[in-house]
């Protein structure tokens, strides 16, 4: 494999929706379940400091990730423009810094939540990122496109990203740092309001040709998933919406079994004492 092979953002335009549930999907569905059990068991054998150490390692590569393909969007823009795909931006442009998308805005928030053990952020940070893990996972529109397992950086990028975004914060809950409250639900409902909101300023004020969030048109139109498939845009929010909240009430429900591990971790170690 050449640089220039896996320096590209060639595909990334593509809807996978041939590969929805297919052979490469399946496997690709097989891998991160090998991997979340062959890590999950490796940490869970280690001491805490050993276990915060290589959780750090994990976060520091998702935030290399997250900006080596930033920084492969700048270098296309400044050299081939828009050939390969609508993804390059100048140097100067909020993405560079930040995101107005809500995997992108995770990325960046769960190292920092977890490093300072910013408790007010942990319920909307940590549920997002399973959340997003998990859409990318079963609809994965930013890993499987154009030659399917054909390796570049943002297909390689976005299936570690995305990976981590469930196994971190799902490994803190079984560990007992973390626990999802239903009195804290608010957080989340705040927390998504206003990353709804910061997309929407992206849509409207910083680029008029922005999706952020999917919020100005739908793009599932003609893909593999039922009743979205036919929405038109703007009718699209609302099954959006439905489907988010669903997806946040699953998340709970995954959350829970996690912690009942780790009650049930505590009342056997208290017996053997």
């Amino acid at each position: 494999m050449t640089l220039a092979y896996f320096w590209t953002t060639i595909g990334m335009d593509e809807q996978p929706g041939h590969y929805f549930f297919s052979g490469y999907h399946l496997i690709y569905l097989l891998i991160n379940i090998v991997l979340f059990m062959v890590i999950f068991r490796f940490l869970k054998n280690k001491n805490k400091i050993t276990q915060d150490k290589i959780i750090s390692i994990f976060l520091v590569l998702i935030i290399l990730l997250k900006y080596a393909g930033e920084a492969l969007f700048i270098h296309e823009y400044y050299t081939i423009g828009l050939v390969n795909s609508t993804y390059p931006h100048p140097f100067l442009d909020i993405n560079t810094f930040f995101s107005f998308q809500l995997c992108g805005i995770v990325n960046i928030l769960l190292p920092i939540v977890i490093w300072f053990d910013i408790k007010p952020l942990k319920d909307f940070v940590f549920a997002t990122s399973i959340l997003g893990g998990f859409a990318v996972i079963l609809y994965p529109v930013t890993v499987l496109y154009g030659e399917p397992f054909r390796v570049i950086l943002p297909n390689l990028r976005s299936s570690v990203i995305h990976f981590f975004l469930i196994f971190i914060p799902l490994f803190l809950i079984y560990r007992g740092d973390f626990s999802f409250k239903k009195e804290r639900w608010h957080y989340i409902a705040l927390g998504l309001i206003i990353s709804a909101l910061w997309a929407m300023f992206g849509n409207i004020f910083i680029d008029q040709n922005a999706n952020n969030m999917y919020l100005m048109s739908n793009p599932f139109i003609g893909g593999p998933i039922p009743v979205l498939n036919t929405l038109p845009s703007g009718w699209h929010v609302l099954f959006l919406a439905v489907a988010v909240t669903i997806g946040y009430a699953l998340v709970y429900q995954i959350g829970a079994i996690a912690q009942h591990k780790t009650l049930s971790r505590k009342i056997l170690k208290t017996k053997k004492a």
